[in-house]
């Protein structure tokens, strides 16, 4: 019997450690008021930047001038007004979102069985304040930057594979995006995690035909908790066959 438990696991950050809607929520329910804002809701504001940012991030740009971009481009579509020094902050404010409450123990424990290792759509510099402003200890990071390009592209994916000397088989990836992290993922060959934190229905709109076959996790869980006990109970079971 092959062993469950995979080499290393691969990781989206934002989104699935980091908070990453609450966050931005937050943001635009501060920028809102700030600006006396009351026809546009945070969700709504929040929703609208994210499908945005996930169109402008097919081209590769910095993820500091993501964000500023983004957040001008989103408000030029609302109609807000807005200034240089609000999209500085906007950027400036991704390397102290906070981690959901489970991220760091979770982690923690992971690590006793697999690598941890993030592979997240953002520059070199931010990921790693956010880390260690967080108290998250991983075993490797591999960014947009290094890549050259965002998830859903697969560059990233590929240079974690060979950075960590492993090959599909033997590594995992989790994450809560659908589009971004489980169908590239899947159309790897990767054992993957859906990290639904948020309770959504399936995102498959628009996908058909043979794209469905992409559509489907391995493992689905609502937390980083839930997590670390299955790995745990992979890991037991591997034991028990000699695999461990």
């Amino acid at each position: 019997m092959a062993r469950l438990v995979p080499k290393a696991i691969t990781f989206d950050v934002y989104g699935t450690l980091i908070d990453w809607e609450g966050e931005i929520r937050d943001y635009f329910q501060n920028f809102l008021a700030k600006k006396g804002i009351t026809t546009v809701t945070p969700y709504q504001a929040q929703q609208r930047w994210e499908e945005i940012q996930f169109e402008y991030i097919k081209t590769y740009r910095p993820y500091r001038q993501v964000l500023k971009d983004t957040l001008a481009m989103t408000c030029n579509e609302f109609g807000f007004d807005f200034t240089d020094e609000d999209c500085d902050e906007f950027s400036a404010s991704m390397a102290h979102w906070r981690a959901f409450p489970d991220t760091v123990e979770a982690i923690k424990e992971l690590r006793k069985y697999t690598k941890c290792v993030m592979l997240t759509n953002t520059d070199n510099d931010i990921i790693r304040q956010t880390l260690g402003n967080a108290g998250i200890e991983v075993d490797d990071i591999v960014t947009a930057e290094d890549a050259g390009c965002y998830k859903p592209q697969h560059n990233g994916f590929l240079l974690s594979q060979k950075k960590l000397g492993l090959t599909v088989d033997e590594m995992m990836h989790a994450g809560f995006g659908f589009k971004y992290d489980v169908i590239p993922g899947n159309e790897l060959g990767y054992r993957t995690i859906w990290v639904n934190r948020q309770g959504i229905v399936r995102p498959i709109d628009g996908v058909s035909g043979e794209q469905l076959k992409y559509c489907q996790e391995d493992i689905l869980c609502g937390d980083l908790k839930t997590l670390a006990y299955i790995i745990k109970g992979m890991h037991a079971t591997d034991v028990e066959n000699g695999e461990a």
